[in-house]
Parts: structure tokens; sequence; C-alpha cells
């Protein structure tokens, strides 16, 4: 189970010296790199401060859990948290809960640093992650319930990449006409994926007994290695649609996949735009840090 949480009382350096970027001469362009969409951030306005809460059902049956995502300022930065459990009966099927938060530069949407932890009933995961413009560089922590902790540092030899709160960002800003075709890396854990987003249609999407007019957006996903940047399949994702406000917010309203447990969605149950302090976030303590 993957997982995430601050680094900065680990030793870091130390533990960033364990693993060596690879030098320009070895690293070859990957062939999907032309595919990529590089057009610079579209003219949608900015996401303004916010904070919106889902509800997680799997199969249809049942509320599994809620999620919950705010998005603030930072200077010349955003800053987004995202928090998520599981609650109710499947809590007691699956304890699980995870925290994320990511630093994006304002004008560029451009992903700069992610912290993330996941803990259920074995194991707590933790992520440290930075974006740099020709790499990333992921330090692990899995700190099992019974056993020793280990820690792993991870090269990827390629950049920029999104995190995943600074794709929907980067996603939501362009035009998203019908036909529109998106692809980027995004790495929203600890490995990278080549991802695609695609502008399939236009409906009323009724949700929570509200009418929303949507873009329907349908996603593909393929698992990038992280040392030789070769892509495959996902096996773990069959489809992901996902359901995006056709109005000033522009977030996603409804989210489906078929994974491979069964049928999870995600439905939006309230969204608030933050005022005053509200709308200032906090940048997380491993930010700036090598």
């Amino acid at each position: 189970m993957k997982a995430a949480l601050f680094m900065l009382a680990l030793c870091p350096a130390l533990l960033w010296g364990q693993a060596k970027a690879p030098t320009p001469a070895s690293v070859v362009k990957p062939t999907w790199a032309s595919t990529l969409t590089k057009t610079p951030v579209g003219s949608f306005p900015l996401l303004a401060p916010c904070r919106v809460t889902y509800d997680l059902s799997w199969n249809n049956l049942m509320s599994a859990g809620s999620a919950k995502v705010t998005m603030q300022e930072s200077g010349p930065y955003q800053v987004a948290k995202a928090e998520a459990g599981t609650s109710a009966l499947a809590r007691a099927l699956w304890s699980y809960d995870c925290v994320m938060t990511s630093v994006m530069e304002r004008s560029s949407l451009r992903s700069l640093h992610m912290e993330h932890s996941e803990t259920d009933s074995r194991e707590t995961v933790a992520y440290w992650v930075n974006f740099g413009a020709s790499q990333i560089s992921t330090l692990t922590k899995l700190s099992p319930k019974k056993g020793a902790v280990t820690t792993s540092t991870n090269i990827c030899p390629y950049g920029p990449a999104d995190d995943l709160q600074s794709a929907i960002l980067y996603v939501r800003s362009q035009p998203l006409k019908q036909g529109d075709s998106i692809t980027r890396v995004v790495q929203p854990f600890d490995r990278p994926y080549l991802t695609t987003f695609t502008v399939v249609g236009r409906e009323q999407k009724k949700v929570e007994g509200v009418a929303y007019p949507t873009i329907k957006l349908d996603i593909k996903i393929r698992k990038l290695d992280r040392k030789t940047l070769v892509p495959g399949s996902f096996k773990k994702v069959k489809t992901a649609t996902i359901w995006v406000s056709d109005d000033a917010w522009r977030l996603p309203v409804e989210a489906h996949a078929e994974i491979f447990v069964g049928f999870i969605s995600a439905t939006m149950t309230k969204r608030e735009e933050l005022k005053g302090r509200q709308a200032q976030g906090a940048l997380p303590t491993g930010f700036g840090k090598p």
C-alpha cells in the first residue's frame, strides 16, 4: 500500500545521497515525448482558493469514504491539500487514511514539490517528491506495523512533470473543446504515468440532486518505468471518466473508474470559496529542501 509523510525529520540529505542522478549521456529521449502537450497554461481563469468535498463509493453498493481538497495561496505558489479515508462498514473491512500536499508555481502551474502519506492496518508509506526541470526525485519510507522501517530513493530521468493536483489545474485551464486531447507525465505517488485526457462530450449531470453542465473527459493511463521511461499497460485501472463542471469552477463533480477490485466512484457533495485568512495556506516543511 502506497503512502507518504513528511521526510524532513529523517535527515533527507543523507538519504538522497544513496542514489545518483543519471548523467545526460545515459538518458535517451523517449519516443512518447513528442506526444506530450506542452502548450502554456490556458486562458481559463486560475482557480480561486476553495474547498471541495467528495463522497466515495464502491460498486454502487455503499458509501466507502470521503475526500476533501483545499486549494490555497502562499505568495507566488498554489498550495493544494487533499485528505481522504474510508468510513463506516468500508473502514471495518479496510482502514485507510491519506494526506497529500502539493506546491505549484502559480504562473505556470508547474509542480514543484509533493508530500504524501498513506496509512492502512498494515503499514504507513511516505513520499517526499521534488519535481525538477529534468528529473523527478522521490524519497520513500515504509513503516510497517510489524518489522523494520525501510527507506529508498528513486530518480526518474524526466521532467518537468505534474503531480495529480497540478495536472487537474493545467487541464482545466485549457479550452477543452470537443475532441481535444491533453497528454502529460503525471506522478501521483512514487512513480510516473503517461496520462491522456480526452474531451468526449458535454452533458448535463445530476449530482447530489443538483444538475450541472459538464465536460466529460475520458482518461487513459500508461505506467512508465522509472529508470528506462518505457511505457507499459496499467492493469489496475481499466477505464476512467471524469465530469468537470462547465462553469467558473471547472472542477470534477463526478468520477468513475473500473479498477481491479471493481467499480469505484466519487461524487461532489460541497464546494465553497475561501476568503481572507482561509485562502492563505502554509508551505509544507519539506518545500525548498534538497
